[in-house]
């Protein structure tokens, strides 16, 4: 099954983080940590077009009239300003969808360890043929419509990628999720998210009430954790480069997650990640069952030196929920994917 989708960026983050992966690399340019962005309208690539790498390292922006041009675009407002968000869908029946698959990826802006961002390599690689084409494959494993949405700043939708787990990113995909539940007529949502798509999928549950289940892997889940892990492992202090203080961190919200019913909630971790340390995920899970859910915690082997990519783990077990396995199944089978080198 292809699926490589950018969730594999994520496998370069650690090297990143503690410098060493040479920004030279990095294809498509960097900024320091005090160099300003200059972003500019959204480009709107087509089938086989390559997403522009210098458009998610700077940022972008664009308009009602402009978002109605872009295929899948959805123009979503929050606090005023507005941004257009970017799908793709495969599997959709014509009229009504009682249940379908919403699938976010992880971060493809990256820091060294001098406070350099630049985008991961792998994201020139992608177009909007090979999202749908991803899509496509997960529909027909699944029996269910699959959708990615790119979040904002990334692989289609405008905006500031630099701006991730602050609140606006997740009001802006909330909307954006609205608008597809009414085009599609879609009654309830699988959420699946690896890596920084993990923290939109918790941040999610924490809101909707037609989340079935939620579906995360290598989940950057406990946010305040995960960036006290980081501060003492770079040369520039991270308070120097974002507000860690105004993240939406998901583990403090877990008790406002819907209970009639209670949805699935499964969880997929290394322990030895090195990018999101499994501690912080399974504080997560802790935290899930102290409020009295009962969370599916399944151990497995990620792919790559840093043991963190577990994408291919995250769309089988979404898959499976789907056709409606149970939790000793989906464990099972999860279980016998072996890593990749």
């Amino acid at each position: 099954m292809r699926i490589p989708i950018l969730l594999n960026c994520s496998v370069i983050l650690l090297l990143a983080m503690t410098g060493l992966v040479s920004v030279a690399h990095a294809r498509e340019g960097r900024l320091g940590p005090d160099e300003k962005q200059n972003p500019r309208e959204l480009l709107i690539p087509r089938d086989d077009d390559s997403f522009d790498p210098l458009e998610a390292l700077h940022g972008s922006f664009s308009t009602p009239v402009h978002c109605a041009k872009i295929p899948g675009g959805l123009w979503v407002e929050t606090d005023g300003k507005g941004e257009c968000i970017r799908h793709y869908a495969q599997g959709i029946a014509y009229g009504e969808n009682p249940l379908a698959i919403v699938y976010f990826g992880g971060d493809v802006l990256l820091r060294n360890s001098k406070g350099e961002r630049f985008i991961a390599p792998a994201y020139a690689e992608h177009t909007p043929g090979s999202f749908n084409a991803d899509m496509k494959l997960l529909s027909e494993r699944s029996g269910l419509p699959a959708i990615f949405i790119a979040r904002p700043g990334t692989y289609g939708s405008s905006g500031d990628h630099t701006l991730r787990r602050y609140s606006r990113e997740i009001e802006l995909i909330d909307g954006a999720i609205a608008q597809i539940r009414m085009r599609y007529g879609i009654s309830h949502f699988i959420l699946a998210g690896q890596s920084g798509g993990g923290h939109i999928v918790a941040s999610l549950l924490n809101r909707r009430k037609d989340v079935t289940a939620a579906v995360i892997s290598s989940g950057l889940v406990s946010v305040r954790q995960v960036m006290a892990y980081w501060e003492n492992r770079r040369d520039i202090p991270g308070s120097t480069l974002y507000d860690a203080d105004a993240f939406y961190d998901p583990v403090d919200d877990v008790a406002k997650i819907t209970r009639e019913p209670q949805p699935q909630i499964i969880l997929i971790s290394d322990r030895d990640d090195r990018v999101v340390p499994f501690e912080t995920q399974a504080h997560y899970v802790k935290e899930l069952r102290r409020a009295g859910f009962q969370p599916v915690h399944i151990l497995a082997k990620g792919d790559g030196a840093n043991n963190h990519v577990l994408s291919r783990h995250l769309r089988l077990a979404a898959a499976l929920v789907a056709q409606g396995s149970k939790p000793d199944k989906i464990r099972s089978m999860v279980k016998q994917i072996e890593p990749l080198e």
